[in-house]
């Protein structure tokens, strides 16, 4: 069975923002196009971090409190940062989701740079678009809470059942 793969769910419209960009625009940007994080990328476009609510968040107290100068998306953004391939199965980011705190993961090709994002709704969505889906759902009568579902075909995807 062909599960959706990141490639298949991903939002290839959310931009990107330069490590140079100033924080305090990038924060404006964030908050006019109402997302929750950003991926950061190099003159390249390959994927060198995050700038998220909470990085933004630090940059503000800390002009606040130190009166420090604005500073660089650099400078605050989270540079610990997991992504996935076009080619990575939707079982598989659901579990990063279910193990990680993040939102949205971007999605990079073979030399690193971001060809989209896939977050948490996406997932939901696909999810819920394939009820009928026998594989996720058990027997077609069957739905979540009952034998199979979506946690057994996690199981069965990583070979544990």
């Amino acid at each position: 069975m062909n599960l959706p793969t990141a490639a298949d769910i991903m939002d290839r419209s959310e931009p990107t923002f330069p490590q140079e960009l100033d924080v305090a625009t990038a924060m404006r940007k964030l908050l006019r196009a109402k997302l929750n994080g950003v991926p950061v990328v190099d003159s390249e476009g390959r994927l060198c971090g995050m700038l998220t609510e909470q990085d933004c968040l630090k940059a503000l107290v800390r002009q606040a409190t130190d009166g420090a100068p604005g500073a660089s998306v650099r400078d605050y953004m989270t540079t610990t940062v997991e992504s996935v391939v076009p080619t990575t199965q939707l079982l598989d980011i659901a579990h990063l989701f279910l193990k990680r705190a993040f939102r949205k993961l971007p999605v990079v090709d073979s030399e690193g740079r971001v060809v989209g994002q896939v977050s948490r709704r996406d997932i939901l969505k696909a999810i819920d678009s394939a009820k009928d889906n026998a594989f996720l759902y058990g027997a077609k009568d069957q739905r979540p809470g009952e034998t199979g579902g979506v946690h057994s075909a996690m199981e069965r995807a990583r070979g544990k059942s």
